[in-house]
C-alpha cells in the first residue's frame, strides 16, 4: 500500500469513513489489506485528533455490532512519545483485537511497515497462529517468508495528524468474528532527542474480551497533556 491509496479525510468527519475503514480492516479474507490510514488535511490539535478517533471507534463499534452482535471496548488507552524502531509483530491483546493510533504531526522521519502474516500463513497451508508459533518473525527465518507480503509507508505526511487502524487479531479462521490480522512495525532511520514523535494509542475488542468500557479514562485520554512512556509500533 502506498500513501496515494491511504484514506485522505478533508474535514474533521472521520465518522463518515468508517464503513471504507471497516471494509479494509475488519476483513473476512485476505482481499482487503487488514489496515487502514486516515491522513488528515484538516488542521486539526492533539485533544481534536483524540476526539476523532474515539468518534471513529464508535461508529466501528456500531459496525461491529451489526456484523457480530458485539460493540468493541477499550482495552487500552495511553499517549506516548516513541522514536525506537520495531520489528514486526503483534502487540500483546486478546486473539480478536485492533489497534488504533493516532499520529501527531512530526519532524521525525518514519517508514510504518504491515506484513500479511495471515495471507503468507494461508498461502502455507497454515492458520495465522501457526504461523507464528512456527516461523516466529521476530527472528530472521520467519522474517524472510514474510518478505513478498510486507508493505513500507514512507513519506506519510508526517506533517499532518494520521489515524492508523490495524487488525491485531490471530482468531482461529472461521470461529465466531474471526478477521484476519496483520503485523506491524516501524523504522526510524534518525531519531531526534530534541523532537517530539507522539503517538496515542488504543486497543479495542470484542466486549466479551474487554467488559465495560472506561469512561473515565476515556474522557482523560481525550483531555490529558501527559505523555506516558513508550510503546512497540
Amino acid at each position: 500500500m502506498t500513501v496515494a491509496e491511504s484514506l485522505f479525510i478533508e474535514s474533521t468527519d472521520v465518522s463518515r469513513e468508517a464503513k471504507e475503514v471497516f471494509k479494509r480492516v475488519f476483513r473476512s479474507d485476505c482481499s482487503q489489506p487488514g489496515f487502514a490510514v486516515l491522513v488528515l488535511t484538516a488542521e486539526v490539535d492533539s485533544h481534536e485528533l483524540r476526539c476523532l478517533m474515539t468518534a471513529l471507534k464508535e461508529r466501528l463499534s456500531e459496525l461491529h455490532a451489526a456484523q457480530w452482535g458485539e460493540p468493541l471496548e477499550y482495552l487500552s488507552l495511553g499517549r506516548f512519545d516513541q522514536q525506537n524502531s520495531t520489528k514486526l509483530h503483534l502487540d500483546g491483546a486478546p486473539e480478536r483485537s485492533f489497534l488504533m493510533l493516532g499520529y501527531e504531526p512530526t519532524k521525525v522521519r518514519s517508514e510504518f511497515q504491515i506484513a500479511d502474516f495471515s495471507r503468507c500463513a494461508s498461502d502455507m497451508g497454515l492458520s495465522p497462529a501457526e504461523f507464528m508459533r512456527q516461523h516466529n518473525p521476530m527472528f530472521n527465518a520467519g522474517a524472510e517468508l514474510l518478505r513478498g507480503h510486507v508493505s513500507t509507508i514512507t513519506n506519510w505526511h508526517e506533517d499532518c495528524p494520521r489515524i492508523v487502524i490495524i487488525n491485531n487479531s490471530i482468531a482461529e479462521p472461521g470461529t465466531h468474528g474471526a478477521t484476519y490480522g496483520v503485523l506491524h512495525g516501524a523504522l526510524i532511520p534518525v531519531p531526534d532527542p530534541q523532537a517530539s514523535r507522539i503517538i496515542n494509542s488504543t486497543m479495542i475488542a470484542p466486549a466479551c474480551f474487554a467488559g465495560t468500557d472506561p469512561a473515565m479514562q476515556v474522557r482523560e485520554f481525550v483531555s490529558t497533556d501527559q505523555i506516558s512512556g513508550q510503546i512497540l509500533g
